[in-house]
């Protein structure tokens, strides 16, 4: 039998020393050049000759990177752009797609025996490509290697800057994460820009009221400010401004806060991993020497260690500090009650300010709205 030579189902099974369920998933996932004559798979004995030698993962691995280069070149919105053929580019190639079109998160994960490369924007999950396994842990490999301050294997930050220019508009925060499924390694990866990220006041409200309350909030130097939401109202977007705002009166700031997602030029952020409270008590009696002028806290929702956090919020606010707390209540007198019924002493002489916030729907688009309390 010479390599020009068809093989049926059973001999490719027999050939490749494999069995059927496999050679199925391998048709699946495309790593298998198979051609369907009618009801009936056949192969070429020289296709699955590659396939053995090692040289059919190359070839698809390149194929894909290929694929995406003519995609990416194809949708790119900087004129100047080329088609880019370098593995180690392409990641950020994708990353930079994905920005330019509105999507905020990446997910790269298994499908049917390959990987999907999709987008979420405001208009939902947009599928950009299917790729090889192989083709996905190249583009893993590249993600990690261009990470920096890695905090573990699964979760680490990137920073990217395009090429053709140093504008602090052009510097891109990603936040990558990596989860194990039963069929596979899924990456999520978020994208953040603080010039866009993180708003000035004016820029969150048009409400002229609101917006003098925030600024009246933003001149207090000592006592306790507590921001407060459901999940999903974009009270950490509120948040951030509030604090950008101390920031750039030249206050020092610094945070604790479970998961900094997003790194701001200026403030001192430190992540408590897991609910130890003892980790907690003893980040927080380091930053609490530190003599800050605002501390801010976002890591009250963790179970078991409320009573710790608004406790030393308690101490801080009452000893001449400006704390601001970031609570998921759905009112300001919810989140005021919470407060008062973990900590030991009275709390009306240190609260400050009270700021609540919900999405409504105002002409097809989402706003926000506030109440406020013990401004």
């Amino acid at each position: 039998m010479d390599n020009t030579e068809y093989l049926d189902f059973d001999q490719a099974v027999s050939f490749l020393k494999t069995t059927p369920s496999t050679l199925y998933k391998w048709l699946q996932a495309g790593k298998i050049p198979g051609h369907k004559l009618g009801r009936q798979w056949r192969f070429l004995k020289e296709e699955l000759d590659i396939h053995v030698s090692g040289k059919g993962s190359k070839i698809n691995v390149q194929k894909d990177f290929l694929a995406l280069s003519e995609l990416l070149t194809t949708r790119s919105q900087q004129k100047e752009n080329k088609m880019e053929t370098n593995m180690d580019v392409i990641p950020e190639k994708i990353i930079w797609d994905a920005f330019d079109h509105g999507a905020r998160n990446i997910h790269i994960y298994p499908a049917k025996g390959k990987y999907e490369i999709s987008y979420r924007t405001q208009k939902g999950i947009e599928k950009l490509i299917s790729i090889q396994e192989e083709s996905f842990k190249l583009i893993d490999d590249s993600l990690t290697r261009i990470s920096i301050g890695v905090d573990s294997s699964n979760s680490k930050r990137i920073n990217l800057l395009r090429d053709h220019t140093k504008s602090e508009a052009d510097v891109l925060q990603v936040k990558y994460q990596k989860l194990e499924t039963v069929t596979g390694p899924r990456l999520t990866l978020r994208l953040w820009q603080t010039e866009k990220d993180v708003l000035p006041l004016e820029k969150i409200t048009g409400d002229k009221t609101v917006l003098e309350t925030f600024k009246k909030m933003a001149t207090k130097t000592n006592g306790l400010i507590i921001v407060t939401g459901a999940s999903g109202s974009g009270k950490t977007t509120t948040l951030y401004s509030l604090i950008n705002e101390f920031k750039k009166k030249g206050h020092m700031v610094f945070t604790i806060e479970d998961t900094a997602e997003l790194v701001i030029e200026g403030i001192n952020q430190i992540e408590i991993k897991g609910k130890n409270t003892d980790q907690f008590e003893e980040v927080f009696e380091g930053v609490y020497s530190s003599d800050p002028d605002v501390i801010c806290l976002s890591v009250g929702a963790a179970f078991d260690t409320e009573s710790t956090v608004y406790n030393l919020a308690y101490k801080a606010a009452s000893t001449g500090h400006l704390v601001v707390l970031l609570m998921h209540q759905a009112s300001c007198k919810d989140a005021v009650s919470t407060f008062n019924k973990f900590v030991k002493f009275p709390t009306d002489h240190i609260i400050v300010g009270v700021s609540c916030q919900k999405l409504i729907e105002e002409n097809g688009k989402a706003k926000a709205v506030y109440e406020f309390s013990n401004i």
